[in-house]
């Protein structure tokens, strides 16, 4: 599985912005989210802030390099959707990075250079391409896409056109 970055909201302030001025209607959006994470034990939390990602995706690309991606993409998770921790924030981020395995000095790597944004862009482009513009979206043997939070039926029938050779699309 590859995870790829993808800063769906670039036009949200560096240090991020209350969730109910960016999406009016949030409340009842995360309503929705914390009904579907229940069956699953994934207990979301009344959100509060609108971050700007991508600085803590920037990280989450070197994290890849460092076989620390998965941890990384946890905690970010957890900090996010459990604890409601504003993302955008670089010492929140070097926090978490942190607690997931990197040093200073894998930071420091991090922020001196472009290269990271550059891979950023780079997912940009190939989701253009693919025609993603939401998050989760799964493509599968670049051929199918799931979107959004989806429960395991919709994996199983991929999996299941997949293993017949039809064709979904």
């Amino acid at each position: 599985m590859v995870h790829r970055g993808f800063e769906i909201h670039p036009e949200v302030p560096l240090e991020g912005m209350p969730l109910e001025e960016y999406f009016p209607n949030a409340s009842q959006m995360f309503g929705g989210l914390k009904a579907m994470g229940q069956p699953y034990g994934v207990a979301f939390n009344h959100l509060t802030m609108m971050p700007n990602t991508n600085l803590a995706l920037q990280v989450a690309e070197y994290a890849k390099e460092m076989g620390l991606s998965e941890t990384y993409n946890k905690l970010m998770y957890k900090a996010t959707f459990v604890d409601d921790v504003n993302i955008s924030l670089k010492e929140e981020i070097d926090r978490i990075a942190l607690l997931a395995g990197f040093t200073e000095s894998d930071l420091q790597a991090v922020y001196s250079t472009d290269k990271y944004k550059k891979i950023l862009e780079d997912n940009k482009l190939y989701c253009q391409t693919h025609n993603i513009s939401s998050v989760p979206t799964f493509i599968i043997n670049d051929e199918y896409a799931i979107v959004g939070a989806q429960g395991p039926e919709s994996f199983k029938k991929i999996f299941q056109q997949l293993k017949t050779g039809k064709k979904m699309f």
